[in-house]
């Protein structure tokens, strides 16, 4: 009897003793998770572009807090301190310092900025910056743009690329030996980011356009260095009366926009819609098209090749960097951007396979459809820590 007593009595002590262990393990598992909960800031914040928005849904459901901010210079360090942030996510920097009109105080915004950015990374703040461009678009103030990249890049302590050619090219410019701080992260789809229901017979008849024949599709912001001059002049050389030129969206330079509207003038195969293209009016350009072109002249990473992708679309581009990784001859006529008839010919080659590029666009959308925002958030949380 005694013997069954204190075996049973061993046994309570050992329930007990097991339930306090359980306890303080859930206590220590409660309190890894909180201390694993990243307060997260993200600056600039756009909110014309979905990126910014899928990837702060994504980390905030796996439990972060994340904040989008589009702060003025002087008040990022105030910013960054009010939240007790643990990572601050740059991403366009020229936010902070190239929107003044005078150079000198673009350069004291400039100094401001990268003070602070010094204060925080002293203040144990994780700076992370995605870099999209190695410099801005408008070629503004370009010695205080690559000075501001520089010290940025060194000043971050992790960066965030798209390809492993933009690694490359990040590297050689920002003069990086170990490149273990680089991380490459593939471009997130854009399916089902915006609404795709629109048929290519719907698509056409809003935008005017016949509903046979091969409709080829310029779309995005025109600057100059996206090569849509090389475009226009490439499509006047092709041999086709049944092939139109969209070109569409916003111009950024009035000599350009001239020359595109008198080209759609003159000739009725080429159409010229200029403006801001409204986010549920892309499926009617992208579903009116049988294939997307960009001829860019210079780019570290497209998003725009990312979206045409994910409504299924064949492209037209130069065989390089991001847009040589994301893209191959199954769902795409890729061309030697340094050939005077490289684009030109890519433009023909689409024309001669007309019967082909469903089946090239599908395969586009497969490739791009692995590329999930959820993966892209877990892989953005390791360079956080």
């Amino acid at each position: 009897m005694l013997g069954a007593f204190t075996k049973n009595k061993s046994l309570t002590q050992t329930d007990q003793e097991g339930a306090a262990e359980n306890s303080l393990g859930q206590n220590i598992q409660a309190s890894n998770q909180y201390q694993d909960s990243l307060n997260v800031i993200i600056a600039p914040w756009y909110t014309d572009n979905p990126y910014q928005q899928k990837l702060s849904d994504q980390l905030t459901q796996k439990g972060h807090k994340v904040t989008g901010v589009s702060c003025s210079t002087s008040s990022l360090l105030k910013t960054v301190k009010s939240n007790q942030t643990d990572v601050l996510h740059l991403h366009w920097l020229h936010h902070f310092f190239l929107e003044e009109e005078s150079g000198f105080r673009a350069a004291l915004k400039l100094c401001l900025f990268i003070v602070q950015l010094l204060i925080l990374r002293f203040s144990q703040v994780n700076i992370i910056w995605t870099i999209h461009n190695l410099k801005n678009h408008q070629n503004k103030y370009l010695l205080l743009d690559n000075i501001a990249s520089f010290l940025v890049a060194h000043i971050a302590h992790k960066l965030i690329v798209h390809s492993e050619t933009a690694k490359a090219e990040v590297a050689q410019r920002f003069y990086f030996k170990n490149q273990q701080c680089i991380y490459v992260l593939p471009h997130p789809n854009y399916i089902d980011s915006y609404p795709n229901t629109a048929t290519l017979q719907e698509a056409r008849q809003t935008l005017n356009l016949p509903e046979s024949g091969l409709v080829l599709l310029f779309l995005g912001t025109i600057h100059p260095y996206k090569g849509v001059a090389d475009l226009l002049q490439a499509f006047k050389r092709l041999d086709s009366t049944n092939t139109y030129l969209v070109i569409a969206g916003k111009p950024k330079d009035q000599e350009l926009a001239n020359q595109l509207t008198t080209a759609a003038v003159n000739d009725a195969h080429i159409r010229y819609l200029p403006g801001f293209i409204p986010d549920n009016q892309l499926q009617i350009y992208m579903n009116a098209a049988n294939v997307v072109v960009f001829p860019y002249r210079e780019f570290l990473t497209s998003g725009a090749v990312i979206l045409a992708m994910s409504f299924g679309k064949t492209c037209i581009a130069p065989r390089r960097g991001h847009i040589g990784e994301v893209l191959d001859d199954l769902g795409a006529f890729l061309y030697d951007p340094d050939s005077p008839d490289g684009l030109r010919q890519a433009l023909h080659a689409s024309m001669q396979a007309s019967d082909q590029l469903s089946k090239m666009g599908q395969h586009n959308y497969q490739i791009v459809s692995h590329w999930t925002w959820d993966t892209i958030a877990e892989k953005t949380l390791a360079a956080y820590r």
